[in-house]
Order: structure tokens, then C-alpha cells, then sequence
């Protein structure tokens, strides 16, 4: 099992965080963030423990937060989680169907891991690019306008290349 707990580094960014607010617990969404950067995109056992400590308050109350927000994870994504919005303007514009194409090349669900552990996927309900629509975003990066020719080829060059 991994330690649970911020590096010396990290730990200078929580001080940091903790300076920037009146109370400690208002640190804890950038908290979050920053505990599922250190852990490959999510937030193993024990974590929820270790920040309710950090900011003062109950751990129900960390999960409470964590299964609030859908950027927070409980499950390992995969190396590139994709998140597909499907929200009204998305979906209008093709977002369902290109939730499916994804799910037809990946060969999983919303929700799942390819075996490889290279791509997870999840259905979100807005990403807030309206204008831009369809988008999806890989693990931090906002695609905006994507196709499925992009998507293929993306897929493709991952694939490839193993990363």
C-alpha cells in the first residue's frame, strides 16, 4: 500500500494553500487537486483520512466533497481518462456519438478501464465549453470541436506508442 501523505514539496504547496484561506478547510478543493496529482489521478484509501486531519473537519465530510465533484476518482483511471461531455449543447452537436464511437474503439463503458490500463472513460455533464462544442477532456487537457477522424488518429498514436 502507498503512504499516504504529501511529500516535502507538496507539503510547501499545502502551507501555501493553507496561507491563502481564513479557515483550513476552505484549502480542501485545491487539497484535493493536488492529492489526486500526486497519485496518478485519484485518490486511493486512507487519503480521505489524511486531508479531514490536514483541514480540521470529519472525514465524511472529505467524501462527502470527493463524491460531489466528478473530477475527483475512488478507481484508478487509466493513463488518459477521457471525460465526454453530454450535456445539451454537446449533445446536440454530436457528444452522444461521440461518447459511443469512444466506447466502440476502446471497447468499454463509461466508467471502465481499457486492460491495458491506458484509457478510462466517463461520461461528464458539462466541461464548460459550450461554444465549442463537442469537447472532451483528457485527463487535464480541454479538447474542443473533436471529431472522430481526431479521435481515431489520437487513439491510434497512443496505442502506437504505448504512452
Amino acid at each position: 500500500m502507498a503512504k499516504v501523505a504529501f511529500n516535502d514539496e507538496a507539503m510547501r504547496e499545502v502551507e501555501t494553500l493553507f496561507s491563502r484561506y481564513p479557515k483550513k478547510i476552505n484549502a480542501l478543493l485545491p487539497l484535493l487537486h493536488l492529492a489526486q496529482r500526486e497519485n496518478e489521478g485519484w485518490l486511493p484509501p486512507g487519503w480521505d483520512t489524511y486531508l479531514a486531519k490536514l483541514c480540521g473537519t470529519t472525514v465524511n465530510h472529505v467524501r462527502g466533497v470527493v463524491t460531489f465533484y466528478n473530477m475527483f476518482r475512488t478507481v484508478k483511471p487509466g493513463r488518459h481518462h477521457i471525460m465526454v461531455c453530454n450535456c445539451l449543447p454537446c449533445g446536440v452537436t454530436g457528444g452522444g456519438a461521440l461518447l459511443e464511437h469512444l466506447e466502440h474503439k476502446l471497447g468499454i463503458h463509461p466508467g471502465n478501464t481499457t486492460e491495458d490500463g491506458l484509457f478510462s472513460l466517463e461520461e461528464a455533464q458539462c466541461l464548460a465549453a459550450c461554444d465549442q462544442a463537442p469537447v472532451m477532456m483528457v485527463n487535464e487537457d480541454l479538447r474542443k470541436k473533436v471529431t472522430f477522424d481526431e479521435v481515431d488518429a489520437w487513439i491510434k498514436q497512443t496505442r502506437s506508442s504505448g504512452e
